[in-house]
């Protein structure tokens, strides 16, 4: 099947899932997190630290929900998961409005959203346009993870209006009404699997569901240096992004200023998506994941730098974005190559598991640090590292394996 025909057979889906993956837990509220640091801090008692214990909680609680989603997206299909999700996600932020000023019910709420709304996970989104789109895989997941660039472009400036306006408790209700507002039709409409048809005793799932059991994966080296790859290479750009906002106005930026720059963030996110993609279905993966991932020590050469030219700052965001573009892309293009399609869910699920040690762990130790030190100095070195070490551990995956490989047994 070529490009054309697979894109003419599956753009509604691909459409649905641009839209679900940008309205998604790991996308909006992520990108959208660090405007609210600062407006929280300001209207309470609590630290950046304790804040960014918020977004920690979530991108933890993936290690438990990813695997469980991923299987239940292998056993049930991807739609009826995120059908269930969305309405759950919207109701779970909405209750933000109602938090005083114990942190603790500000954890409670981020725990149940992040169990609730686990099913609008990329994982979700990723499987089902994996089973549309095989030549043109690439550019379809770049599409797809492209909505979550569009969050992170506007989201942070629609955020900063709605905290300037109604202050940040009801700013988490009016983003969720917005959430639900664009998600909810666009995964009930177009949103869609692939018709199983049977054709001489083989289906057209069985032709794109080829791929190796989870326990055969687990025996070899690509997962595992997937998986320490994407916790260095998550960590340095969950902790850069969560931390940009602060960052900056530590700097000398106002609130405004410093949202516009992190704008620029989701701009280059959506540039990423849509580059790795197409870059991805000419070039060998792991070479593209190697620069791309190995990246973000430049933007944190910058910062640690203390410049605050414009031009400097301006580059160092679109840096720190190019590489949170190509992350997910890569996660769930390695996963189908390496491991194939029939138990996709739970080794993305798995998979991703490591994504959230990383990105979880980084905004909280980033938040601490600064409360401690009052700067971020040393964790910016260590990011110049680990984004390193991410992206020679991606040089070492190997060629892909054959599809008589990945024959599932």
């Amino acid at each position: 099947m070529d490009m054309l025909k697979e894109f003419k057979l599956g753009y509604k889906a691909l459409l649905g899932a641009m839209i679900g993956a940008g309205c998604g837990l790991a996308s909006i509220s992520f990108y959208t997190h660090s405007v609210f640091v600062t407006a929280i801090s300001q209207d309470t008692d609590w630290s950046r630290g304790q804040i960014q214990m918020g977004v920690s909680i979530m991108i933890l609680m993936a290690i438990v929900t990813a695997p469980i989603v991923g299987s239940l997206v292998d056993r049930f299909g991807a739609r009826i998961i995120v059908l269930f999700s969305i309405p759950l996600y919207g109701l779970s932020m909405s209750s933000f409005v109602l938090i005083g000023d114990d942190i603790n019910h500000y954890y409670f709420v981020w725990t149940v959203m992040s169990i609730i709304a686990a099913g609008t996970l990329p994982v979700t989104w990723t499987r089902v346009v994996n089973q549309w789109f095989d030549n043109s895989r690439g550019i379809a997941l770049g599409l797809t993870l492209a909505g979550t660039g569009i969050a992170a472009t506007f989201g942070p400036t629609y955020v900063t209006s709605l905290i300037q306006d109604f202050g940040w408790r009801k700013a988490y209700l009016f983003l969720a009404l917005t959430v639900s507002f664009f998600s909810m039709p666009a995964v009930f409409f177009l949103f869609k699997e692939p018709i199983v048809k049977n054709t001489s005793n083989e289906t057209k799932t069985d032709k794109v569901l080829l791929g190796v059991a989870f326990r055969d994966a687990l025996q070899g080296h690509q997962f595992w240096y997937m998986g320490i790859a994407l916790i260095f290479a998550a960590g340095g750009i969950s902790g850069l992004i969560t931390n940009s906002v602060p960052m900056l106005i530590d700097k000398g930026f106002t609130l405004a200023e410093a949202a516009s720059y992190a704008g620029l963030i989701g701009l280059s996110v959506i540039l990423g998506r849509l580059v790795v993609g197409f870059l991805l279905d000419y070039f060998w993966a792991p070479m593209i994941a190697a620069i791309f991932l190995s990246s973000p020590l430049i933007a944190a050469i910058i910062l640690v730098g203390n410049l605050d030219s414009s031009l400097i700052i301006s580059l160092s965001m679109i840096i720190i974005g190019l590489a949170a573009g190509a992350e997910l892309d890569l996660l769930a293009f390695l996963a189908s190559r390496y491991f194939g399609l029939k138990e996709y869910g739970k080794l993305y699920g798995s998979l991703y598991v490591f994504f959230s040690i990383g990105a979880g762990l980084a905004p909280a130790a980033f938040g601490r640090y600064f409360d401690a030190n009052g700067d971020y100095e040393l964790l910016l070195y260590i990011v110049i590292i680990t984004s390193l070490i991410s992206g020679l551990l991606m040089l070492k995956l190997g060629p892909y394996p054959s599809s008589k490989k990945l024959q599932y047994k």
